[in-house]
């Protein structure tokens, strides 16, 4: 079976088995793009691609990217791992189909790994897999929730609310054609984000109650008629965590910040942006009895360098000490230790039952 492109480019690799520094990548779409760049950053390369799109084909052509026709050919050059970027829909039929041609095959998964209906089928599946599956949760790997952790500890803060906020205007997204989740509405988009960075504060973070949860629409104009899009707008979701702390989960679609800490930046230290397009992310962790805040933001920060976040600890809302320009190139780092794992040099960074449980949380108010 022959490459549509360069043919027999790696033929004499094929009885290599995962010494092949390069991936093969299934789905070309945007996060497809940061994948490649990100992998290619660390000395991966992409020998090539799946995607039926044939706009998607040509654009992997124009940057030198091979084009396979098929699962089993693309399984020929025996890659070091499969980086599985095709819709979540998709995600579970993809496995599925790589597992049959090699069981023992390495998967990089980009999140969510499945929709919440398939985990039951997708358990299943994994029970008789041999091989290596990584999902791509690249905010496990965030150095700005690490220091987070570590401050509240050196502080012994009494957790009583936690916030873990993702914020930014998409109504130009949304113009422009990007999918509507129609499920987890606007919680769809960074939802599994929002949940994990709480989740990686520890087990007594996780969910023992749920609570309350509101929804705001969005309206839309295109071309001077109008949509109505239920639900779309704003979700903010509550749990009573095991450790007692209320925990509050938000994100606005239409940039609308609502739980802002100071010392964010320097030009908006004590009040929040009110530019279009702009992103705001933190995960902040409140003491009423002490008064002490220490509050997390991800990059990209007005004013810092990009791939950099900062944690601000505050006492009775003003701002005490700043810890600004943490490397913070989440999905870089989360790359790194997939590779790293499928190479056997750590453990798995986010494994299938870690992913599976990032679904679940998302899912409990539905």
């Amino acid at each position: 079976m022959q490459l549509l492109t360069r043919t027999n480019q790696f033929s004499h690799l094929l009885d290599r088995k995962s010494d092949l520094f390069g991936c093969v990548r299934v789905g070309n779409g945007n996060v497809a793009l940061w994948h490649e760049k990100k992998l290619s950053n660390i000395g991966i390369h992409t020998l090539g691609i799946i995607d039926p799109n044939l706009v998607k084909q040509q654009e992997a052509l124009k940057r030198g990217i091979n084009i396979f026709s098929s699962l089993e050919q693309a399984a020929e050059i025996r890659p070091l791992f499969w980086d599985i970027c095709s819709p979540t829909d998709t995600h579970l039929e993809v496995i599925r189909n790589i597992i049959k041609i090699d069981n023992e095959a390495n998967l990089l998964v980009e999140k969510p790994i499945c929709n919440y209906e398939d985990i039951q089928i997708l358990c299943e599946l994994l029970k008789e897999f041999k091989g290596k599956l990584v999902v791509n949760e690249n905010y496990i790997a965030s150095l700005v929730t690490q220091k987070v952790k570590e401050l509240i500890i050196s502080l012994k803060v009494t957790p009583h609310r936690v916030v873990s906020e993702m914020t930014k205007n998409r109504i130009n997204d949304f113009i422009n054609g990007r999918f509507l989740d129609d499920k987890l509405y606007a919680f769809g988009y960074e939802g599994s984000h929002i949940v994990v960075n709480v989740m990686t504060l520890g087990k007594e973070y996780f969910p023992q109650k749920v609570g309350k949860i509101f929804y705001q629409d969005i309206d839309i104009n295109i071309n001077d008629k109008k949509y109505f899009l239920p639900k779309q707008g704003m979700v903010e979701k509550h749990y009573t965590a095991v450790n007692g702390a209320e925990v509050v989960l938000y994100t606005s679609m239409v940039g609308k910040i609502k739980y802002f800490y100071p010392g964010y930046s320097l030009r908006y230290f004590d009040k929040p942006p009110k530019e279009d397009n702009f992103r705001y992310r933190v995960l902040a962790i409140e003491d009423h009895n002490q008064g002490i805040t220490v509050a997390g933001f991800y990059e990209p920060i007005f004013g810092e360098n990009r791939g950099e976040g900062r944690v601000v600890i505050c006492q009775d809302g003003i701002v005490q000490k700043i810890i600004s320009s943490i490397a913070d190139d989440t999905m870089g780092i989360s790359m790194k230790n997939a590779v790293e794992y499928f190479q056997g040099k750590r453990n798995n960074p986010c494994s299938a039952r870690t992913a599976i449980q990032i679904v679940e949380i998302m899912n409990l108010w539905h």
